[in-house]
């Protein structure tokens, strides 16, 4: 049986320090290494002219130094930001897990509670599966898809085709759940106490979807992106007239180096700034977290169903 860190830790992350270090899956590595490559081989083209051909001017070391600095300090903040949206987006979607819980809790176990008839077990059989169909919707919504495949088994064919026709996918959803909290209510299913509760729930389901649009449809600016691109490219650029007066052919792999992790945490910045996308590495488990969800509320009225 897997220990408590290894069953919280990433699970395609290897334990193993070589191991991980060495993985090429999940890494930027493959998506800077035409960059990486180019740039390189730039180095090696200027470090064979001074040799081969006639020397080049020569800069001192001192000002990369200094600019290094100012560089690293510019990469740092956009990996932070990319990095708070990420991290911004899981707990958005750790929201949208609660309150797909508190619905379904709310609905199974508030107002009438004994001598269940088949009206208010229907009722509560449809908030179950709508409550679920939301993190669904919400998660195609994000990622601009509508393949809903995994409601098959809880929503009919007429619905999901309901569904996947609407303009907002999570907004139709919240609209079912809010129609059947007041059917509730004017069935007597439940209370006004309870109408209330359930209905705050449903708010915040709008207001995580929300969020999660604005992070989607507001990316880091253009602006700011280029400056930082430029910076670096003028950099890499410069470099090599600075270590080729005594480094020779060993200039390439000290600017191999140093390339290296500037490219990388320029695109670890790119990777993170949309959590949504499949394409993206590090892209939150969106279906992961929607299987849950759907698990556990079915448990849940399972369980209800069993007491």
């Amino acid at each position: 049986m897997k220990d408590s860190a290894q069953l919280h830790s990433n699970k395609d992350e290897s334990p193993g320090f070589l191991r991980g270090a060495l993985m090429w899956r999940g890494s930027v590595s493959p998506r800077i290494f035409s960059s990486l490559l180019l740039m390189t081989c730039y180095c090696l083209l200027i470090v064979a002219l001074d040799q081969y051909w006639r020397p080049l001017p020569h800069l001192a070391v001192t000002p990369f130094e200094y600019t290094g600095v100012v560089l690293g300090l510019v990469l740092v903040f956009r990996t932070n930001t990319g990095h708070e949206r990420w991290w911004e987006a899981r707990k958005l979607w750790g929201g949208i897990v609660n309150q797909s819980r508190n619905l379904v809790i709310g609905a199974l176990n508030y107002g009438e509670v004994l001598n269940i008839g088949p009206q208010e077990s229907l009722w509560r059989k449809e908030m179950v599966k709508w409550s679920i169909a939301f993190s669904f919707a919400a998660r195609e919504s994000l990622r601009n898809s509508r393949n809903l495949e995994e409601l098959n088994d809880l929503l009919s064919q007429q619905e999901l085709e309901t569904l996947k026709a609407a303009g907002h996918m999570p907004l139709f959803v919240a609209s079912k759940i809010a129609s059947l909290i007041q059917q509730g209510r004017i069935s007597h299913h439940i209370d006004g106490f309870v109408f209330e509760k359930l209905e705050g729930q449903r708010i915040l389901l709008i207001d995580h979807i929300g969020a999660c649009e604005r992070i989607l449809k507001t990316p880091m600016p253009l602006v700011y992106a280029i400056k930082a691109r430029r910076f670096i490219l003028i950099f890499l650029l410069l470099l090599p007239f600075s270590l080729i007066e005594n480094l020779g052919f060993s200039a390439v792999f000290i600017y191999f180096l140093v390339a290296y992790p500037l490219l990388s945490l320029d695109r670890i910045g790119i990777e993170l700034q949309n959590p949504f996308d499949t394409q993206n590495l590090s892209h939150l488990p969106l279906h992961t977290i929607c299987d849950s969800i759907k698990l556990h509320c079915l448990a849940l009225l399972e369980q209800s169903q069993l007491g």
